[in-house]
């Protein structure tokens, strides 16, 4: 009797192990929907997080939007497969998705405004079933006044961006708006392709560019490298929207203290996967600023920069 007790008990106890390991393979799936390059996103880090958060097993699977044309198509695949939520970093993903499906929770992180670019239209109630994490602060503001207040000189700045991109054009009217005051006019420069990004520097000099300021937005992002390089041959200062550009040789950047995304993605979308609506998540923003310098970079630029400005410094690099 005692003997076959025994086995029973294992047995059920087995079975319950069983169980636990075919909960854990059959855990939430999490779909990443993100723009060539990746990088806005750590699918192995959000994933990581979320196993530790809610001690369960998930999915988190990146797709990729190589090009505008198989967005939609991606967006299709993506909702098709009705994972428990989905994480797009872009507004354009964001908008496709909202055509497909108002039922699986989509979690943004973006470099615009959420309301300006018809995300949300609150930012502490969203509704429906999109929230996130945004970027967005009114920054060109700061960022035209630091290079100000360093090439006190400058009259003419140079902008960069995508014509067509959301981000760039929000960004450039904050850039606008502040202009007057600082005494600076700013100079539009568009591209999308490395060949017109070379094609735009060469105009920016026959305009008489006399500094950059460098959005950190999808097109300069993806072209980091090929815009330093071009700020650099020149001869011109110029000021960057995050520190990865002052990382490559660019001069300077000031910039929300990117905090990982994956952490912040991650305790918003533990929250919808314990039940959690989430059109009742309040869209997050960072809160702290880092101003960073290349020291190398600042010892050759010219004219010389102000060396007060140093003293305000967060970050140093060298290259």
């Amino acid at each position: 009797m005692r003997a076959t007790l025994g086995f029973g008990l294992a047995a059920c106890a087995l079975a319950l192990a069983l169980a636990a390991c075919d909960a854990r393979r059959a855990g939430p799936r999490i779909l990443v929907l993100e723009p060539e390059p990746a990088g806005m996103v750590d699918v192995a880090s959000l994933a990581g997080r979320l196993a530790r958060d809610t001690q369960a097993s998930v999915e988190v699977r990146r797709v990729s939007v190589t090009s505008v044309a198989s967005l939609q198509q991606a967006c299709a695949q993506a909702v098709a497969e009705k994972p428990a939520l989905i994480v797009a970093p872009a507004a354009d993903i964001v908008w496709s998705l909202r055509e497909h499906t108002h039922a699986i929770p989509i979690l943004f992180v973006t470099l615009a405004d959420p309301i300006d670019s018809s995300l949300v239209t609150d930012m502490q109630r969203p509704r429906g079933n999109v929230s996130g994490y945004s970027f967005h602060v009114d920054i060109a503001a700061k960022q035209l006044e630091m290079l100000k207040r360093t090439f006190p000189r400058v009259r003419r700045v140079g902008v960069l961006g995508d014509r067509f991109a959301f981000s760039t054009t929000a960004f450039r009217k904050m850039a606008q708006a502040a202009s007057e005051s600082l005494d600076v006019e700013i100079v539009r420069v568009h591209f999308q392709t490395p060949g017109e990004l070379r094609t735009a520097f060469a105009r920016a000099a026959e305009a008489d560019v006399d500094a950059w300021l460098v959005p950190n937005v999808g097109t300069t992002w993806r072209f980091a490298e090929d815009i330093v390089e071009l700020v650099s041959r020149s001869g011109r200062p110029a000021i960057f929207g995050h520190e990865r550009f002052v990382k490559l040789g660019g001069l300077m950047s000031y910039s929300q203290d990117f905090e990982d995304p994956s952490e912040r993605v991650a305790r918003m979308a533990r929250s919808v996967l314990q039940g959690f609506p989430v059109g009742e998540l309040p869209v997050e923003h960072p809160q702290n600023f880092r101003f960073a310098v290349n020291t190398s970079a600042w010892r050759e630029v010219h004219p010389r920069p102000s060396p007060k400005m140093l003293l305000l410094a967060t970050d140093f690099y060298t290259r």
